[in-house]
Parts: structure tokens; sequence; C-alpha cells
């Protein structure tokens, strides 16, 4: 029986501490992230033929930082408590996407792929992080609600 309460109570802690419906979260954030896998990897076919004095590098070291930005990402989401964080990481993972983008523009100039796929990004962006204002709208509402 305290065995029982015990989880419980773990349950109304994470509860409490959840401020983000996770489900829509997640089913939003997934079509960013395959979005972005999508580029990426077709960054890596368009570039495949150039030489690294071509700015190679440069896009090499632009996905590692889309990587580590998704990861972070990622960290916010499971399980998401702060919308202020998730929406900072999805900021900053959009901005290394913008990075890579533009990076790459430099070695393949005839790419108009590039911007589109970019703006396919930054629009399911833009629904997730009108999910996260909405929801740190919410967490407020219900804080005054509280007081």
């Amino acid at each position: 029986s305290s065995g029982i309460n015990a989880e419980y109570g773990v349950l109304e802690h994470f509860a409490a501490q959840t401020l983000i419906d996770p489900i829509p979260l997640i089913n939003k954030s997934t079509t960013i992230l395959k979005a972005v896998k999508d580029l990426m990897l077709q960054i890596k076919e368009s570039v495949g033929n150039f030489d690294c004095d071509n700015g190679l590098p440069e896009v090499v070291m632009s996905a590692r930082k889309v990587r580590g930005s998704m990861d972070g990402y990622l960290a916010s989401i499971s399980p998401p408590k702060d919308p202020e964080l998730c929406d900072a990481r999805l900021a900053a993972m959009s901005l290394a996407v913008a990075n890579l983008v533009l990076v790459t523009q430099n070695i393949v100039t005839s790419a108009p792929w590039l911007q589109e796929s970019l703006v396919n990004i930054e629009e399911k962006i833009v629904e997730v992080r009108g999910y996260l204002l909405q929801c740190e709208s919410e967490d407020d509402d219900d804080a005054i609600a509280k007081v």
C-alpha cells in the first residue's frame, strides 16, 4: 500500500512539474526533426561532389551545430517542463538550420530547394512556437488563478 502511494506521489509530482501536454508537442516536433533530417541528407548528397577548398568544412561544421541544437531541443521536450526552455532551444535550432542553408548556398549556388526547405522548416517551427506560447500563457493564467 505504501509502495503504491509512493508511486502515485511520484506521478503527481511529475504531473505538477510538466507544464506542457507532451503529445501535441512531440507530434509537431517530429515533423520539424524529420524535415531537418531530410534537408541534411539533401545537403550531403549535393555537397558530396565538391572538394574541401570549396567550403565543405564550413558545411560540416554547420551540420554539427544543427545536430547539437537538435539534441538540445529533444532534451527540452522529453519530458517537456518549461515552454520558455523549449522555445529557446527551438530558436537555437532554427538559427543553426538557417546558418547551414546559408553556408551550403555558398557552395551549391543553383539549389532553390535549399530556400524552399528552409521556409518549410520555419513554418513548422512557427507552429510549434505558437503552441509553446499558448502553453506559456495558460501557465500564467493558472498562476494568476491560484493567487
